[in-house]
């Protein structure tokens, strides 16, 4: 039980709760009925998404193991308990795992789909895993994570149910990079000590923690503004209206609160204390989204 636990925390379970969100946003956008969303294809696509994102949380916790030690003790002790070989083992299995299933999309007629799941397995390998690390290039460290987990598995679950990709559709995943992108920040921004004393240099090191936190809550804002806009029109009854709202509320409330640190007498300390709201964000600022989308097909 001891080893499945500290699977979960490498795993970063706490975060992968908005997982079912990423999963379904893309599919439910290009859907004109629930029924189309019934297919095999999507659920072997919910299986390659979950894998592939389980081992970008593992071997970003393989390799930030030192820096981990500094603050997240809890991933470095998850990784301690699994030991090392077991977890490469893993890593290993879900690699195989999520390239037999890129290798059966390509089969069944979806070589977009396997291109993007094959793109987005690199970005989480290269972003963490030596000698690339893309996690310790300055301006660049945030590309990584905004692509491979905001835009490549959006636009793949779209293409499974949907082969046309409307202007309308990509605003809305340009608006939901960047709302996501500002709030990674406050993570990248969190780890600002712990990364500096390892020799990890990130964007916050780049240009400075305060106007990291300024990119991020105007990320948020810039991000959420375009969302709201593109799913307007999925207005239709008062349920959607009111989960419209909802959505707009938990937007605004994440901005305002990423805002706050920007004024915080000691910026470092309130960005360690506004990290740990990051699933709240998360969850607050997606399911909203994904039950708007699906209350349009009812």
């Amino acid at each position: 039980m001891g080893k499945l636990v500290s699977f979960l925390e490498v795993s970063r379970w706490k975060i992968q709760l908005v997982s079912l969100a990423t999963i379904l946003l893309g599919p439910l956008y290009a859907a004109d009925s629930l029924s189309s969303l019934l297919t095999l294809d999507l659920l072997l696509y919910a299986f390659l998404f979950l894998t592939t994102i389980t081992f970008a949380c593992n071997i970003n916790c393989y390799h930030d193991r030192e820096v981990d030690s500094l603050r997240k003790k809890n991933l470095a002790r998850a990784v301690e308990n699994l030991g090392e070989p077991l977890l490469r083992k893993i890593m290993i299995v879900e690699s195989i795992s999520a390239f037999i299933l890129i290798i059966v999309f390509f089969i069944r007629g979806e070589p977009a789909v396997s291109i993007l799941a094959s793109l987005g397995w690199m970005l989480g390998y290269l972003y963490s895993a030596p000698p690339v690390r893309l996690k310790t290039r300055g301006i660049l460290s945030p590309i990584p994570v905004n692509i491979g987990v905001y835009v490549l598995p959006i636009l793949a679950g779209h293409l499974l149910i949907s082969h046309e990709l409307s202007t309308k559709f990509l605003f809305f995943v340009l608006g939901y990079a960047i709302l996501n992108l500002g709030i990674n920040l406050v993570n990248v921004a969190e780890d600002y000590q712990e990364d500096k004393k390892c020799g990890i240099k990130t964007i916050a090191h780049f240009v400075g923690i305060k106007n990291t936190i300024s990119l991020a809550w105007s990320t948020t804002l810039i991000g959420g503004f375009i969302v709201l806009i593109t799913l307007f029109p999925h207005i239709q009854n008062v349920p959607s209206a009111a989960l419209y709202v909802m959505m707009g509320v938990f937007i605004f409330y994440t901005f305002v609160d990423i805002l706050s640190i920007h004024f915080a007498d000691d910026i470092k300390k309130e960005t360690k204390k506004k990290g740990g709201k990051l699933p709240l964000y998360f969850i607050g600022t997606r399911y909203p989204m994904v039950l708007l989308l699906l209350v349009t097909l009812i």
